[in-house]
């Protein structure tokens, strides 16, 4: 070992305390910064491997819908045959068709069904060519030269046929919903990288003639890609489908007479932002914002700025301690170079343990954050990438860290030590501006995140806590399983189970019909023709179908008319405030009587009217909304508990779980409590919440060890000052206020400056949320007053420390 060497781990073992608080600051931003890093490598590595994927474009409908703009990831079946037929431009046309598969039975000498279950799609052989995959038997021409073929994955045929090798599968036969036959004709190697391309398996999906008005249905699990050659053609490519689409869809009009109430268009979305479209809506399709990464990313450096800065506070509150070793050796002929490489070298070892450390923090960050954590990503090991994330951050944190105190460091004059100057005139002065500004930076940090998690947090429980229009208290959901509900056997004995469970004493009352607040909904365009209105009035409006005992289960408030009668379709509604106000009516008791409906269907009328409630989160405006009666539609049981007497509640959904499989099949029951489905609904802002409060411990905790560094830099500077104070009398009490109050006024700037900072932040946040809370000055007073007290904590045990010192020593001569 040299001697350079030695000196650095000699210097580093005297300064343990402070090697170890520079070492825990370190390893938590940096642990911080690299699992933010794995997140958003991840993220943005969806579908890298794809041969030219800067030319593939996705086709998603935009539709305005009762004035409002959202887009849809699917398309009409029949387009992509009219883009093959009329479309100049596109090399290549991919329709990529999600199919419902309800059972595949696997023959054999004992058959195998396996239900419910997704990832099947239907395509053609230019999907292979646009996704290349690995074919472990048969090839893309010969699999789809007949319409009854089907190609697995590996993972798919594993879990159909076991251990049998790929070529023993070819030929062998899948029943799909007990009436579909089909021939396995490849099994290709499941992709290795992070993908939208997650089917499993794939049917023919052979050409065939459309009717008109398929051309106006938007699925959203039909997807339609192109492969664009010359980039520069996507405008005019576009504007030959949206002539297509709109050829059909007047004709359409003209067919059928009927007026359609909604304007549609369509955009080309690349793939490379595909993953990140999350406005565009698709069910059972995992997006992440880019705006959100954006954030990430910068949280990441911001906590690596952080942890330098303290490093900073840290080293230079040595240097008046240091100083006098350096002026010496600078005297014995160490120049300004060697000490600038001794100092870097100190910080590299130093930013090197806590690199180590931070592969523990790591591991528990993981843990903590839990679902946060993208599926797949740990499969996806990221290659050299790491490494290369960890090589530079390593360089990155030992300049910025150790350049500054390095420098300053080096500008100690040695001629100094002969003049007898103090140690803290050899280190260049007692101002210590620099270091009061970074201070104030870090709690500038630290009070937006404060801020930001006590807004977040109470927008979170304003959301639950607000009252929606309807009672969610001790309600549980019961769906009936998609199967149940096909099965001629099952049909309608959920009503019968419902009955049976309102004769349970524990049970307060028991609806079949459609939670009032969900992410799913239906809906469609209503009108109103009065001989008193010159125009009818046509609004769209959301479909929820209920039961007699709907609106009393969920305590919703009549504000005119009557609850439904029994009824197995409508014949009657129940509408909302909303639905009144969208459809013309004056009032709600104007609204009775009247006979509205869905166009070209019948009218029916309005027999009630309810006070209006939430059908969808608060993003979302309160729309108007009509109750009506259809039981082949209602498939779900409310079920209203004994709010009374909660201890009971276990044991009453055993008994329903009892009769239920007295009716349906074992296996098949599954239940939740509305308020936890509710509250799933913001998972999102849950997590975003989860990740500002992280970054605010994070912050508090680096800024407080800087805290620490320059309390112990005040007391080393001032200890002739408390020592000729505490011979003149100053309390022990007194000189630690005097310390003190220095942070105080630190911490006071740090408030003045974060508040409109996080104010600004906090308000752009809540713009999302058509039903928000207020920001209340309150707010920034309590991150003030946790702030003032978290930094008082941090520095008054130095502060006494220094203020019960024996003046005899401080005053004694250097």
């Amino acid at each position: 070992m040299s001697l350079q060497t030695r000196t650095v781990f000699r210097q580093l073992w005297r300064q343990r305390l402070f090697t170890l608080l520079n070492v825990l600051g370190l390893a938590i931003s940096i642990s911080a910064c690299w699992v933010i890093y794995r997140i958003v490598s991840y993220e943005y590595s969806f579908d890298d491997p794809l041969p030219q994927k800067a030319h593939v474009y996705r086709i998603v409908t935009g539709l305005i819908f009762d004035e409002k703009e959202t887009y849809n990831g699917g398309v009409s079946a029949p387009l992509y045959q009219g883009i093959r037929e009329q479309v100049t431009g596109v090399d290549r046309v991919v329709p990529v068709f999600g199919q419902w598969v309800n059972s595949v039975e696997i023959p054999g000498p004992k058959p195998v069904v396996i239900e419910e279950f997704k990832g099947v799609v239907a395509t053609d052989a230019t999907y292979f060519a646009m996704v290349p995959y690995t074919w472990l038997a048969g090839n893309a021409a010969t699999a789809f030269s007949a319409p009854e073929n089907v190609v697995l994955t590996e993972s798919r045929a594993k879990s159909y046929f076991g251990s049998l090798k790929p070529e023993a599968i070819i030929g062998r036969v899948l029943l799909y919903n007990g009436k579909d036959q089909r021939t396995v004709a490849g099994v290709v190697k499941d992709l290795d990288y992070p993908t939208e391309f997650t089917a499993k398996e794939f049917f023919v999906l052979s050409p065939k003639t459309y009717k008109l008005a398929e051309w106006t249905n938007t699925n959203g699990s039909d997807r339609v890609y192109l492969h664009i050659r010359n980039l520069a053609d996507t405008g005019r490519v576009l504007a030959q489908i949206s002539s297509i689409a709109k050829q059909k869809w007047d004709e359409n009009t003209r067919e059928s007479g009927l007026p359609i109430m909604v304007k549609r268009w369509f955009k080309l979305l690349r793939l490379e932002d595909s993953h990140f479209s999350t406005y565009v809506r698709e069910r059972e399709v995992r997006k992440v914002s880019k705006p959100v990464m954006r954030g990430l990313i910068g949280l990441g450096a911001l906590l690596i700025i952080l942890a330098c800065i303290n490093y900073i506070n840290l080293s230079t509150a040595l240097v008046p301690q240091r100083s006098r070793s350096i002026g010496v050796r600078k005297i014995l002929g160490s120049n300004s170079g060697h000490l600038i490489r001794q100092i870097l070298t100190e910080t590299f070892v130093i930013v090197l343990l806590a690199v180590g450390c931070s592969f523990l923090l790591t591991k528990l960050a993981y843990s903590f954050l839990g679902d946060i954590i993208p599926d797949g990503m740990h499969e996806h090991a990221g290659g050299w990438g790491i490494l290369y994330f960890l090589a530079l951050l390593l360089a990155g944190i030992t300049l910025l860290s150790g350049g500054y105190p390095a420098w300053l460091m080096s500008k100690i004059k040695p001629i100094g030590l002969v003049q007898g100057q103090s140690a803290v005139q050899l280190s260049g002065g007692s101002r210590m501006g620099l270091r009061k500004v970074l201070i104030v930076f870090q709690f500038v940090i630290a009070q937006v995140f404060i801020v930001g998690a006590l807004i977040m947090g109470s927008q979170l429980n304003y959301t639950l806590k607000k009252d929606m229009g309807f009672d969610k208290e001790a309600v549980v959901l019961v769906n009936v399983p998609w199967k149940l509900q096909r099965d001629s056997l099952y049909r309608n004995r959920h009503f019968v189970l419902a009955e049976e469970l309102r004769k349970e004493a524990g049970i307060q009352g028991v609806s079949v019909g459609w939670a009032p607040m969900s992410n799913t909904y239906a809906s469609s365009m209503f009108e109103y023709r009065g001989a008193e209105v010159k125009d009818p009035a046509r609004r769209q409006l959301f479909k929820k179908y209920v039961d007699t005992a709907y609106i009393r289960l969920y305590n919703m408030q009549l504000v005119a008319g009557r609850n439904l009668r029994p009824a197995d379709t409508t014949n009657e509604y129940v509408i909302n405030e909303a639905a009144v106000r969208a459809l013309g009516f004056s009032s709600p008791q104007e609204a009775l009587g009247k006979l509205i409906g869905q166009l070209s269907g019948p009218r029916y009328p309005v027999v009630g009217v309810v006070k209006d409630f939430h059908q969808q989160d608060f993003h979302t405006s309160i729309d108007p909304v009509a109750l009506m009666a259809e039981k082949s539609d209602a498939v779900t049981l409310n079920i209203k508990l004994n709010s009374a007497d909660p201890g009971k509640w276990q044991q009453i959904l055993k008994t329903a779980e009892q009769k239920w499989y007295g009716i349906y099949p074992s296996g098949s029951f599954s239940y939740k409590f509305y308020d936890e489905t509710l509250a799933a609904m913001y998972k999102q802002e849950r997590n975003q919440s989860r990740l500002v409060n992280l970054a605010m411990i994070i912050a508090i905790i680096i800024s407080c060890l800087g805290l620490f560094g320059l309390a112990v830099l005040i007391a080393f500077q001032r200890t002739k000052e408390i020592g000729i104070r505490k011979v003149l009398g100053a309390t022990v009490a007194g000189i630690a206020q005097m310390l003190m109050s220095d942070f105080i006024k630190l911490i006071f700037i740090a408030l003045i400056i974060a508040s409109p900072i996080a104010w600004w932040a906090m308000d752009r946040w809540l713009e999302d949320f058509v039903y928000r809370i207020k920001i209340e000055w309150w707010m920034f007073v309590l991150a003030g007053a946790m702030a003032t007290i978290i930094a008082m904590l941090t520095v008054s045990f130095q502060a006494i420390r220094a203020a019960l010192a024996n003046p005899v020593k401080s005053l004694r001569p250097v």
